[in-house]
């Protein structure tokens, strides 16, 4: 098998990991959890905080884009790990049932453009 093709495969598990409404196998801790983590890819994160934690992470890739989520080190909860790692993204997680959920907080009205700029023509 090529090295190339390889590649391509884990990238498509990893990204069915983040798409596909599987589950974590070990129980989803509530427990802080010491995490030394780099800056990365977004998407990165969530696959770490989901091996570290143990908790699935439920989230559209098309969301993500090229986003990049900032260091983190330290005895952290699930939900500090994930705060910290969306702060300024405009994405927001919450707990759903048995899962986390990270979904966009941008409204359907906003306008990429500040309303300032908008003349009333």
């Amino acid at each position: 098998m090529k090295e190339g093709s390889m590649s391509y495969r884990v990238l498509a598990l990893l990204t069915a990991a983040l798409v596909c409404p599987t589950f974590a196998s070990g129980a989803c801790t509530k427990d802080t959890v010491p995490l030394s983590l780099p800056i990365q890819r977004l998407d990165e994160r969530l696959q770490d905080l989901t091996r570290e934690t143990g908790c699935f992470i439920q989230v559209d890739s098309a969301t993500l884009g090229n986003l990049k989520a900032p260091a983190l080190s330290g005895a952290l909860t699930i939900q500090q790990a994930l705060r910290q790692s969306l702060k300024g993204s405009r994405l927001k997680s919450r707990f759903v049932k048995d899962h986390w959920q990270i979904t966009s907080t941008r409204r359907v009205d906003d306008h990429p453009i500040h309303d300032s700029f908008i003349q009333p023509w």
